[in-house]
């Protein structure tokens, strides 16, 4: 299949410097929410970064179908509320037609009933809740539903463990992968929830290692929830396997602070991870020339690069950035799309067919369990 971003990738060069172009009316608007603040505000700028750069490299390779592309952007701040506030601000007042950016499933899930009753696309980059699959004909993820995540965390622990505790944030993202988890996994369980406010995990943590368990599997929602968690663990003399979703791993910067911790537990993850390619490479290398540092979750990175590229793809072979019933065709009718993330299609629900992968720290990072 041709993907017409190809015939950009030529200005992606090391130390090219993007600069705004002058605003006309030959625009293509597109909303953008992501959490911009808060503690999910570590993936939501950098999806934000990134999506700005694709806009601009886009823009100054030609646009698409000669007009060039505008981001607006509001801050969603993985709070349902919020979310939906913004997307009536972008449909109502700004007249966008197409959202994305999202990077909370609860904001995507929020939104979802207003976009299918103004027909509006929404595009989720790392939105992963097994219920986005359901929630409407004009939405779409270029990211894996947390129903591999769970499954594969659930099955490998049915293997090996009879008992273990569970410490779940009470968020749409950390319950669903919790509550697929109990699917593949029969044994006894001892689980403890937690409140987003909640920050102090020191009683919930002595009433788990005083619950005689072989296991401890942790689903927050952001790697700042993570954070804390890690630290109060620390403090505890206790060699429990720590196993845990996406959030336990991919922050490298929470990952070396807590080197031996997950050492000494054995610590097992689930992520979805790009396989290296040179568009990816070079991406990676206008964004540290850009911004002044690397992609703080490299994992997110293709999938977000995608959720735009494959827009524009869908805009423009409908040639028509306004009719968005015949992008939403375009996009289902999309097949082996060959994008950052390899070649991928959507199913009739608007799922790419790609799953997670499970990890184990390895003495330095998380690399896959088996290669």
């Amino acid at each position: 299949m041709k993907n017409f971003f190809f015939s950009f990738i030529a200005i992606l060069l090391v130390g090219c410097q993007y600069s705004p172009l002058p605003e006309s009316n030959n625009l293509i608007k597109i909303g953008g929410i992501a959490p911009l603040t808060g503690d999910a505000a570590s993936y939501g700028t950098m999806v934000q970064k990134i999506i700005n750069l694709r806009v601009e490299q886009i823009n100054q390779a030609g646009g698409v179908n000669g007009q060039n592309i505008k981001i607006l952007w509001e801050d969603g701040k993985c709070a349902s509320g919020e979310a939906v506030k913004a997307a009536q601000k972008l449909i109502g007042v700004d007249k966008v037609n197409i959202i994305t950016g999202f990077s909370c499933s609860g904001s995507l899930l929020a939104t979802a009933p207003i976009a299918e009753k103004n027909k509006i696309i929404l595009m989720g980059s790392i939105t992963s809740s097994p219920e986005v699959t359901y929630s409407g004909d004009f939405v779409f993820r270029t990211f894996p539903s947390d129903a591999s995540q769970g499954q594969i965390l659930g099955q490998a622990a049915q293997k090996k463990f009879k008992r273990i505790g569970m410490l779940v944030e009470q968020s749409d993202y950390a319950m669903s992968i919790g509550d697929v988890f109990l699917k593949y996994f029969q044994g006894e369980i001892i689980k403890e929830t937690f409140v987003p406010s909640e920050s102090d995990f020191r009683t919930r943590i002595t009433k788990l290692k005083n619950s005689d368990i072989e296991m401890l599997f942790i689903s927050p929602q952001a790697p700042a929830k993570f954070d804390i968690i890690a630290k109060q663990l620390s403090e505890q003399d206790w060699d429990i396997p720590l196993w845990g979703n996406e959030m336990i791993s991919n922050d490298l910067e929470i990952v070396s602070r807590y080197e031996d911790l997950f050492q000494r537990t054995k610590a097992v993850s689930a992520s979805f991870l790009a396989p290296e390619n040179e568009q990816l490479t070079t991406f990676l290398r206008s964004y540290r020339e850009l911004y002044r540092e690397d992609p703080k979750f490299f994992n997110y990175v293709g999938a977000t690069i995608d959720s735009l590229d494959i827009l524009v793809h869908a805009i423009q072979k409908v040639g028509n950035a306004s009719d968005t019933s015949a992008i939403r065709d375009a996009l289902y009718s999309t097949q082996n799309y060959n994008g950052m993330l390899g070649k991928f299609s959507f199913d009739a629900n608007g799922d790419i067919d790609f799953t997670h992968t499970l990890l184990q720290f390895d003495g330095e990072v998380f690399s896959p369990l088996e290669k």
